[in-house]
């Protein structure tokens, strides 16, 4: 390792420093599967039983709510939140869609659409929300057939009144075994207020009033991955077998590319150099990179790029490109790529958590321990005295990096010093799950026995 910098560790076990909240003290249930601070610095935590918010003072548990009807409804098992930007909570649960614009709530449920789940959802710059919903398949079935049907719709809500898009949007597709089960796989509004979605039977470009629809007529396939806005304005398609670049009404296809030709591209990355790159596969592995620069494309393979694995991430530092893999780490220097992991011989693997931190510099964990990179050395900040696996790395407002194991509490990086935090300090459980940080600086830690704050 060409620079080492070990924190001090300090236990800190005098007294507990952490208030643990579960079902024992009033939460709906222990095991917290997500959570949301909303524009008011209201904590939400979604369970299987319901919601919890905790304003300040305490936890508020909600197991049901009573509808702008009168009705009381159950919320079950959530599954997702999410705050528009007028500030209304939507909770998203397996009995429907739950609206709460900080008075009363609204529910709805649509009955013709059972077996369908929420997938993912979002707001236009008009205020519309928009939710894609997605069938769940029974592996009985695809052990059956042989392969999934996997069928998707959507729909938009403008404020007042649901809107739908039977023959417009949606359908069902055939996967094979082992690909990704997602009908819908990208979505985004471009500069002029379109509406894109990707799914495995086209591209789709919503203009406010009507659909168009792109597949391999105008496309190198119908199976399409991702649909990305450049800097400069175009609009890109990755499909199955190639890319696409919209130039006014017509598209221009790269598909028998070197480096294209025979793999399945499934995601797009632009580089603050404006470079385009191409995430390829084959045979569900990751292949290659390809980079489009001075209307050329280049493709590294794994060798070319000087790394093990698949490239998980492209992460812009300084004036380099790092590429990370669970295996190792490379940087583009824009001609050829280094390998980091021989530079700085390093013997770890398995990294993740990567974390993008305010001075610059990208955090990461490892098999033997949590690193630091900056543009010209690479830190062992912290080396466990046995094996850890990292859940989550959080960096706060002050700077300080939070380290969130699987079975070995909370690590804090504080300078030189490490901190170190256990269920005999407060925690609920020595597994972690989540980190976060509300509007009055607090720290609170997610864990497999409720939701600890920080003293």
């Amino acid at each position: 390792m060409k620079s080492s910098l070990f924190a001090e560790t300090i236990h800190l076990n005098a007294q507990e420093v952490f208030t643990t909240y579960n079902k024992s003290n009033g939460l709906t249930s222990s095991n917290i599967l997500l959570t949301k601070l909303d524009h008011k610095g209201i904590i939400w935590a979604a369970t299987n039983s319901g919601i919890n918010a905790y304003t300040g003072d305490s936890w508020v548990p909600i197991k049901s709510i009573v509808d702008n009807k009168g009705k009381n409804i159950s919320l079950g098992r959530v599954t997702q939140l999410f705050e528009t930007s007028n500030g209304k909570l939507w909770v998203i649960s397996e009995k429907g869609i739950f609206i709460y614009n900080g008075n009363y709530w609204t529910f709805f449920y649509d009955g013709n659409n059972d077996g369908f789940i929420v997938k993912d959802i979002f707001e236009d710059r008009r205020g519309w929300i928009w939710v894609t919903l997605e069938k769940e398949t029974s592996l009985k079935d695809i052990s059956d057939i042989g392969f999934a049907l996997t069928e998707g719709m959507i729909q938009v809500f403008n404020g007042f009144l649901w809107i739908k898009f039977p023959g417009d949007i949606g359908g069902s597709a055939a996967v094979v075994i082992g690909d990704p089960m997602d009908y819908f796989t990208s979505y985004m509004q471009d500069t002029q207020g379109n509406i894109w979605f990707t799914n495995l039977d086209g591209l789709y470009k919503f203009d406010g009033k009507d659909w168009t629809k792109f597949d391999k007529e105008q496309l190198p396939s119908d199976i399409c991955n991702k649909v990305i806005e450049l800097s400069s304005k175009e609009i890109w398609v990755a499909t199955k077998y190639g890319i696409a670049k919209q130039v006014g009404d017509e598209w221009i296809k790269y598909e028998k590319n070197r480096g294209i030709k025979g793999n399945n591209t499934y995601d797009l990355f632009e580089d603050k150099e404006k470079r385009l790159w191409a995430f390829n596969k084959k045979d569900n592995r990751f292949n290659s990179l390809v980079v489009y620069e001075n209307d050329k494309w280049k493709p590294f393979s794994k060798d070319n790029i000087k790394i093990k694995g698949s490239v998980s991430d492209l992460i812009d530092l300084e004036d380099e490109l790092i590429a990370f893999s669970k295996k190792g780490l490379s940087n583009y220097d824009g001609k050829n790529w280094k390998s980091l992991t021989k530079k700085y011989k390093i013997e770890d693997d398995n990294f993740d958590n990567i974390v993008l931190a305010k001075d610059k510099s990208i955090w990461f964990s490892g098999q033997e321990g949590l690193y630091q990179l900056t543009s010209d050395s690479l830190k062992l900040v912290y080396k466990p005295k046995k094996d850890w696996s990292v859940t989550s790395i959080y960096e706060s407002s002050i700077g300080e990096i939070w380290v969130g194991t699987d079975k070995n509490g909370i690590f804090v990086i504080v300078g030189s010093e490490n901190k170190h935090y256990t269920v005999d300090d407060g925690l609920g459980s020595n597994q972690i799950k989540e980190i976060f940080e509300d509007k009055q600086k607090n720290i609170w830690v997610v864990t497999k026995n409720g939701i600890s704050k920080y003293d």
